[in-house]
């Protein structure tokens, strides 16, 4: 999981940020989001017909890609730049620390022109004036990645504040059930679908996991002491708020003011949340922390694994496949949609270039990255051609799409989210403690957060 700042800092440096907006919100040649030289509002590669080949403008690109991820995306930009008459994109990709470095960065005049940036610093730079508004840049193009009715309408939330798009997403990957098929069979279970919900998925878990007398978690004289296979295993993810959601509950309020997270719908969630880290179906933390998370399902000894649908696990491990997770106790379908995506910084010098370099890489990450948040792109056959080793998994994923939902971010997001992790999920996860104790604690916090 990602690393919190801590309020202090978040607060701190949300503070730099918007004054070093307010400040220097316009770049040398005076743009301010508004509609830019003619290559880019057409989204061409911006070649020249004849004479002399303009000098190509450098576009600094940051990410947090490691070094297997950064080669692959070099390959790309390598293509893109020879493509190009205007720009030549320079990756600096660095995943350490990589919020608190762009947060650095973009608060002076060292920052990059283009940036990867999640959902929920999206949403914070957006409302800070750090991001390039190109909603009208957007709405003058032609380029394929500049049409905005083709995004799914949970994607373009994050990088959207008060009307205007401050950045575009490259990914929207839901959550989903990996199972390990063999494990199922030899239990003698059918595969999961689309009318499991939390029964059908319990009552699997508990026949899914055994001890070293090969006793089943639902059988007389199961030894939990002892167990050698489980059916599930959590840490913190899948996050709480999807399972809020299947309930009918919700962690944030649509208007923003509130956290109902003690309403009987979140707090049953958060429950079958507790009862479901702290109870045999799941290794332990320390177990965990020792063997890997993803490892123990990739050596069968885990047989259920929610991870996003960018994860290779039906790809790498034999006998692995993607399917729906269950859907709530009344059939109610949510996942979670972790959203990524790529912005201008708003004091670029070069805002034309770096608009035409955004829409040319965000297109071309999309035919790279699955899920591509752009419904046109959501075509079966068309998945198979870009994804074949998840060829198995991709009905499944595409569906999930429908059912995907981001957390709601704002500016105050990170402080919130701090608490909720800090006070709430972290004793419940690493200490055992129980909703119905931390609920009439934590509530008043997060409400706080969000005034």
């Amino acid at each position: 999981m990602k690393k919190r700042l801590s309020m202090l800092a978040s607060v701190l440096l949300v503070i730099a940020l918007v004054l070093s907006a307010c400040g220097g919100g316009k770049n040398d040649n005076g743009a301010n989001g508004g509609n830019g030289g003619n290559a880019a509002n057409n989204g061409s590669s911006g070649n020249n017909s004849g004479g002399e080949p303009a000098q190509k403008v450098q576009i600094r690109l940051a990410t947090w890609a490691g070094a297997d991820e950064a080669k692959e995306l070099q390959a790309i930009l390598d293509d893109l730049n020879a493509k190009s008459g205007t720009y030549e994109i320079v990756q600096d990709s660095n995943p350490a620390e990589y919020d608190t470095r762009m947060i650095t960065q973009l608060s002076g005049d060292s920052g990059p022109d283009l940036f990867w940036v999640s959902a929920q610093r999206a949403a914070q730079f957006a409302a800070g004036g750090v991001m390039l508004d190109i909603t009208d840049r957007l709405a003058s193009a032609s380029h394929p990645a500049a049409d905005t009715n083709d995004y799914y309408e949970a994607s373009l939330g994050p990088f959207t504040h008060d009307g205007k798009i401050y950045g575009l997403p490259w990914l929207q990957q839901p959550v989903m059930m990996y199972v390990n098929k063999a494990l199922f069979d030899e239990a003698g279970l059918d595969y999961p679908d689309e009318s499991w919900t939390w029964n059908e998925f319990l009552d699997a878990a508990k026949k899914l996991t055994k001890d070293a007398n090969g006793k089943r978690a639902d059988e007389e004289g199961f030894d939990a002491n002892n167990t050698v296979q489980w059916g599930f295993t959590l840490n913190g993810w899948p996050p709480a708020q999807m399972f809020i959601w299947q309930n009918g509950g919700e962690v944030i309020t649509e208007d923003m003011k509130s956290s109902p997270i003690d309403t009987p719908e979140a707090k049953e969630a958060l429950n079958f949340y507790a009862d479901l880290v702290q109870g045999p179906l799941v290794p332990s933390q320390s177990i965990i922390r020792d063997r890997g998370f993803d490892q123990m399902f990739r050596n069968g000894q885990v047989a259920m694994f929610m991870g996003g649908a960018a994860d290779n696990l039906d790809s790498t491990v034999e006998n692995v496949q993607a399917f729906m997770v269950p859907a709530g106790p009344g059939g109610t379908h949510v996942t979670f949609g972790d959203i990524l995506g790529m912005g201008i910084n708003a004091k670029t010098k070069n805002p034309d270039a770096a608009f035409q370099a955004l829409l040319d890489l965000t297109d071309a990450i999309h035919h790279w990255k699955i899920m591509p948040p752009r419904k046109s792109l959501a075509d079966l056959e068309t998945l198979k051609e870009l994804h074949p080793n998840k060829a198995h998994s991709l009905e499944a994923i595409i569906a999930s799409m429908e059912y995907a939902r981001p957390y709601r971010y704002s500016e105050k997001y990170p402080d919130w989210d701090n608490i909720f992790w800090t006070q709430l999920m972290d004793p419940i996860i690493n200490a055992g403690a129980r909703p119905d104790d931390l609920i009439p604690k934590v509530k008043p916090l997060l409400d706080n957060a969000l005034q």
